[in-house]
């Protein structure tokens, strides 16, 4: 039987019995009828009309009953719980009142908030104005691609795979040094990894550049090591300096490069300046150390502190001493793309200093706008700019006098394919990561 409401009785003037008669009817037929169709849709028409039969005895007797005994009782409780009602509607009106006054004091005069909205304006106003960087620089790079169209698409290009292929390979051996790095800084901080586990990490989280903000890098890598014997805090710390620790030493090897032997290019080297100052400054464990309580980085582990005072000056020497080597294989990754294009590059150890400072300085400036997904754009157009005088001088050269294309062009390409490079080689060394466990699986059934 179903439960019902008694509804307060609208029409006053009516005598008694007629109410109570006609409030018994109507929901005696409206429950009678409710149980009777529910039954019978359940069990059957027989049944569903004997239990509405019941249903509607039921429940009029109910409610006759009801408005029998309640009728003088709601008179009472009508005039009492009005002269409440409107003593509880001043009392409500005097409350919301205060209320507004408060929100409208805390709205204008609370310091806290007002901060909060001048930081979340300013946040607003820096990713607009890193959005418009990057949308000018896709836009100068397209304006190029269609201005030097003409030119690049007339030049009957040879491409060297072996060449293209060494340099995927090169790109992909020139992250192992910083992967062995991000091993040595988990063991370090008292996390138990295997070694595999820790690099597998490091190379598939690389795709997580490719999204806005780079905070994917972090996610992925913490949360493939992160189990029993690796904390998700620690782990988050060590994607942090070891990234830093990247682009510091690249910033300093680009700036020393730079200053002596192309001390010529002002501009550049002001630039380069700029950034190993701003890039190594993080990186020294007292001041990292600061940073990572700043940001409250792992707030919510309170053990945190005790591995943060793990990193020492030795830690930052050895990820220096690794990451010199990152980026000698990322100048030898560029020179091995070079030639993939058909170009004699000239003298490789003459060339290899201006390799490695316009890789470094391309990847350091791409990694120092976040909203550019992997340096995309950034990287291509300091990479070519930086290559624009190298290349006018290669084009002199007797053996490359075939090569009917403009230096600047000449450039833009071999930005873009470095891109295509960095990409491919990634994506098939994480598609091998994950297709190891599935050959391991099918060698074990076949034998």
């Amino acid at each position: 039987m179903s439960k019902k409401n008694r509804k307060t009785k609208q029409n006053k003037k009516k005598p008694q019995a007629k109410t109570i008669l006609t409030d018994s009817l109507n929901y005696g037929i409206e429950y009678g009828l409710e149980d009777g169709l529910e039954n019978a849709l359940k069990d059957g028409t027989k049944f569903g009309i004997q239990k509405g039969l019941e249903s509607f005895a039921i429940n009029a007797v109910e409610e006759g009953v009801g408005d029998l005994l309640s009728k003088e009782f709601d008179k009472t409780k009508d005039s009492i719980s009005s002269r409440n009602s409107k003593e509880q509607n001043e009392l409500q009106d005097s409350n919301e009142f205060q209320e507004n006054a408060e929100k409208a004091i805390s709205e204008n005069f609370d310091p806290s908030k007002n901060n909060q909205n001048r930081l979340k304006h300013w946040k607003r106003f820096i990713f607009l104005v890193k959005l418009i960087v990057v949308a000018l620089v896709l836009v100068w790079i397209g304006g190029r691609l269609y201005q030097d169209s003409n030119e690049i698409m007339k030049y009957d290009w040879t491409i060297h795979y072996r060449w293209v292929i060494l340099s995927c390979l090169i790109y992909l051996l020139a992250f192992f040094p910083a992967s062995v790095f991000w091993f040595f800084l988990l063991r370090w901080m008292g996390q138990k990894i295997s070694f595999f586990q820790a690099v597998r990490a490091f190379y598939v989280s690389q795709l997580g550049k490719y999204l806005p903000g780079k905070a994917m890098v972090v996610i992925i890598r913490s949360a493939m090591v992160t189990g029993e014997k690796v904390r998700a805090s620690v782990a988050a710390v060590c994607v942090f300096y070891e990234t830093l620790t990247m682009m510091a030493t690249g910033a300093f090897i680009a700036a020393m490069i730079i200053l002596i032997w192309f001390r010529e290019h002002w501009f550049y080297s002001i630039i380069s300046i700029g950034m190993m100052i701003a890039a190594s400054l993080p990186v020294f464990p007292v001041v990292f150390i600061r940073i990572m309580r700043l940001f409250r980085i792992g707030k919510k582990d309170e053990q945190l502190q005790g591995y943060l005072d793990r990193i020492t000056f030795r830690t930052f020497l050895v990820g220096f001493a690794l990451m010199t080597f990152l980026w000698i294989f990322f100048g030898v990754s560029l020179w091995a793309a070079i030639q993939g294009l058909g170009i004699l590059p000239g003298n490789f150890i003459d060339n290899l200093p201006r390799y490695i400072s316009a890789t470094a300085l391309a990847v350091v400036l791409g990694f120092a706008v976040p909203i550019s997904p992997g340096g995309i754009g950034i990287r291509e157009t300091v990479l070519s700019l930086l290559l624009i005088p190298y290349f006018d001088a290669v084009l002199m050269m007797p053996e490359n006098n075939a090569i009917a294309v403009q230096a600047s062009s000449l450039a833009l390409i071999v930005s873009l394919e470095q891109r295509i490079v960095s990409i491919v080689a990634e994506l098939s060394l994480v598609g091998l990561f994950f297709l190891i466990p599935v050959i391991r699986w099918f060698w074990k059934k076949l034998c």
